[in-house]
């Protein structure tokens, strides 16, 4: 799990970033902004992050991205994909499916009534088996 984070420290909670910190599967990438989202056969398969001071830019791997900024959705990178409603949220149903076959919205940044960290984490759970059985489709 890599954390990216545009600033040098974090303004959340101190109890929830220093639990965060003792997990040993958990990388963290400060001062750093995402610049670019590799994919591969229609499936996210790396971020290209850059250092704000250095300008130094480095590939990551990853399987999956959440993205979470603050308080107010930033989905209008992917308003061409997916279909985004008049606040900006992801629109999905509880299955977490979107209108775009094979792309499921998970978390705060999908349409929903209570936006709360288990229920973002209930969210992942669904989008994640519901994308398990689409891909045993093929």
């Amino acid at each position: 799990v890599y954390v990216i984070h545009r600033r040098d420290e974090f303004r959340a909670e101190e109890a929830v970033v220093a639990a965060l910190k003792k997990k040993d599967n958990v990388e963290f990438v400060l001062n750093s902004n995402i610049v670019e989202i590799k994919e591969e056969s229609f499936a996210v398969s790396g971020v290209v992050v850059e250092d704000k001071n250095t300008h130094e830019r480095r590939e990551i791997a990853i399987d999956g991205l959440f993205v979470a900024i603050g308080q107010v959705p930033d989905n209008t990178a992917f308003a061409q994909v997916v279909e985004l409603d008049k606040a900006g949220y992801i629109v999905a149903g509880e299955d977490c499916k979107t209108k775009t076959e094979g792309i499921f919205a998970a978390g705060d940044g999908r349409t929903k009534e209570v936006r709360q960290l288990v229920t973002a984490a209930g969210d992942g759970a669904v989008a994640g088996i519901a994308a398990a059985k689409y891909c045993e489709a093929f």
